[in-house]
């Protein structure tokens, strides 16, 4: 089998999901559609879809953007593939993000329909900015894309 990086592997990876994203008939307006839609991507896909969306989200505009785009709805899914792939500094940081959103603690299809639509406080706004400083701070320490990348390479 041919030898391919870790970028190659992840791009491919990503392309391929938002091919299949591009060819779904769904209703962006519809967190469950839309919800439904990435989860029928196989697991690399998704979990490079995933994490692609939060590194582009929290480089470009933040936490605040993260959620204000709706890619919170993913948030757990996140945590879960930041977790697996041994990102944990990422991971608790995503799950901080998560408690300043979600202070009451709501699951599941409950969360999923409250963070949707959800525009962050500027309190919140303040606390998500100290989470995109340390997020921007563990490029160098904990680099996605080699232990994404990595990770796959093993399970591909």
């Amino acid at each position: 089998m041919e030898e391919i990086s870790n970028r190659a592997l992840i791009s491919r990876l990503y392309s391929s999901a938002e091919q299949q994203l591009e060819a779904a008939s769904f209703d962006m307006e519809s967190w469950t559609e839309w919800y439904q839609v990435v989860q029928k991507l196989t697991d690399p896909e998704k979990m490079v879809y995933v994490i692609v969306k939060l590194n582009q989200s929290v480089t470009n505009g933040g936490f605040a953007e993260f959620y204000e785009t709706s890619f919170g709805v993913f948030a757990p899914e996140i945590i879960h593939v930041l977790s697996e792939i041994q990102a944990v500094a990422s991971a608790e940081i995503v799950s901080n993000s998560l408690s300043i959103i979600n202070p009451t603690g709501l699951l599941d299809d409950a969360y999923k329909a409250f963070v949707f639509d959800i525009e962050p406080t500027e309190e919140q706004r303040t606390q998500l900015y100290a989470l995109d400083v340390r997020y921007d701070q563990l490029q160098d320490a904990e680099n996605l894309e080699d232990l994404l990348g990595g990770y796959l390479q093993q399970l591909i």
